[in-house]
């Protein structure tokens, strides 16, 4: 069971996060960054991911483009594992994209809003252009239209379980998990992952992560692993 845990603001949190065992580690990553916003420059983010190849971890990233080029420029500067992508995109864009990462030996982390039944036509579609399926709650009002996650929310289970039973892409399964739901989650929906982001911050933080929280969180995910 992969757990991958976003938005990483800082090295000391990193390297929390890879001592406690967290498989993919995420962040949101601008030129210059924006502190209140939880999103961390390109030089902050060069030394977050140097902490989490040195733990031999997986660095994945979302970026403020969703073009190939700008894209590329990030992944040659910070030499991330995984780019994830929370905008809805065309299949010539994601074709593109697929390629251009291909290339470079990057994997792509394609982000489905789940809304209704419509979301499972979605994702077995958008699944041959990516490596990973997220499937994650639709925006809100706040959030820049056709941003997908980051909400603290859930979404129908049932929907996502479908996906996972039909899709031939590992299915990383986010959306306002939290200790109290994530193994109802795993049982329900029986996803290849499980991602946190909202529920492990400090409150006020600018995202920082309440590290004793995130250690709850995998305790929860590990303890049902050993069950089954």
């Amino acid at each position: 069971m992969i757990i991958q845990i976003y938005a990483i603001v800082s090295k000391e949190d990193a390297e929390s996060l890879c001592k406690l065992g967290t498989d993919h580690i995420g962040l949101v990553v601008s030129r210059n960054g924006d502190t209140d916003k939880g999103i961390v420059s390109v030089k902050t983010a060069k030394e977050i991911i140097g902490v989490i190849k040195d733990y031999g971890k997986i660095a994945t990233i979302i970026t403020d483009t969703s073009s190939p080029d700008g894209i590329k420029k990030y992944v040659e500067e910070l030499h991330p594992d995984i780019i994830h992508i929370c905008n809805e995109l065309s299949d010539a864009e994601l074709s593109s994209l697929n390629e251009m990462l291909s290339d470079l030996g990057i994997q792509l982390m394609y982000a489905v809003p789940v809304k209704d039944r419509s979301s499972i036509d979605v994702a077995l579609h958008v699944q041959r252009y990516a490596d990973f399926l997220m499937l994650d709650s639709p925006f809100r009002s706040n959030q820049m239209p056709g941003f997908v996650g980051a909400t603290g929310k859930t979404h129908d289970w049932n929907i996502s379980a479908e996906i996972v039973s039909l899709s031939y892409k590992p299915v990383i399964l986010g959306g306002g998990l939290s200790p109290e739901n994530v193994q109802d989650a795993k049982r329900k929906v029986r996803p290849a992952g499980v991602d946190a982001k909202t529920s492990r911050d400090i409150s006020g933080g600018k995202g920082r992560k309440d590290i004793e929280k995130v250690k709850e969180f995998i305790r929860k995910v590990r303890e049902l692993e050993k069950e089954t």
